[in-house]
């Protein structure tokens, strides 16, 4: 057996995997910046009493402070270990190891290519990039609505929404900003900027992030040859938003016409399982880090 793991800020799953086949899933909080050591939350949430495992492939959002450690410490319970991101595991869950452009878009925002080449775009994380992403949308979303309870602007649904989410706005500082969470909180609040689409503020916020979703997955394209069909699937919750969704389709549309976008035959998790069954890791040799015994 082995044991696929799917970790984001938001969430984070484990896939207990047979032959690419998840069997059985269970689900964690997301990795936090503000919590500490990764690699320690990592080992936290993996727990025990998994038995002797094959393959530990991980597929994470969050940068870590030792990869070798954690390999050290997981080579105890399995006999191979994958390191990469998410977006690694995205893509070979979307094209089952095959060509394509990945959009994974929820708490951050990233796109990879693999065709001629591999070209990764945006996934700098919270503090300068993920363009368009739940904690993009989430960050203006607040800034609007802080803008109407100070008074450098005319209150509006944004205003009032946040209230409703957070509570006092006048406290929320104090609250949010010493929060392991904070970042996973504010982009929840990417859901009710989605909500509040018929609002001009709200709706410009969600226009802006439709371009720059589309815009990543434009340049992430750049891997193809000219002329060439690229397929495009999207993974994550935040396209699901069909406002949002609509958007980022006619944009991309607009910037590449070749774009062929799809369903993706799976998701992040199934994307680990698929690597860790896997003998060699094909197009994403460069992006794995893998320890043996």
């Amino acid at each position: 057996m082995d044991l696929a793991i799917d970790g984001g800020q938001t969430g984070l799953r484990l896939g207990l995997a047979e032959r690419g086949r998840i069997k059985e899933i269970r689900e964690l909080p997301g990795l936090s910046y503000a919590e500490g050591s990764p690699v320690k939350a990592v080992l936290e949430r993996i727990g025990t009493g998994w038995g002797e495992l094959g393959t530990v492939c991980l597929g994470l959002t969050t940068i870590l402070d030792d990869a070798d450690a954690l390999a050290g410490h997981l080579l105890g319970i399995a006999r191979r270990v994958l390191i990469t991101t998410d977006v690694v595991t995205s893509h070979a869950g979307a094209f089952a190891g095959g060509r394509g452009v990945v959009l994974a878009a929820g708490t951050g925002a990233i796109a990879l290519g693999v065709g001629d080449g591999i070209r990764q775009v945006d996934g700098w994380g919270y503090l300068y990039g993920d363009a368009g992403s739940g904690f993009w949308i989430g960050r203006r979303g607040l800034d609007a609505a802080y803008r109407g309870f100070d008074g450098r602007a005319e209150p509006g649904p944004l205003t009032e929404r946040a209230q409703d989410v957070f509570g006092d706005l006048a406290g929320l500082p104090e609250r949010l900003y010493l929060a392991p969470d904070a970042v996973a909180r504010i982009a929840r609040f990417a859901v009710q900027v989605l909500e509040l689409a018929e609002d001009r503020t709200a709706r410009a916020i969600a226009e802006e992030a439709a371009r720059e979703l589309a815009g990543t997955v434009a340049a992430a394209a750049r891997c193809f040859a000219e002329g060439a069909a690229v397929p495009v699937a999207w993974t994550g919750r935040l396209l699901r938003d069909a406002g949002l969704r609509a958007g980022f389709e006619a944009e991309l549309t607009r910037l590449l016409p070749r774009a062929a976008l799809r369903p993706p035959a799976g998701d992040s998790l199934a994307g680990a399982a698929l690597l860790a069954a896997s003998a060699v890791p094909g197009h994403y040799q460069t992006m794995i880090r893998t320890a043996e015994r």
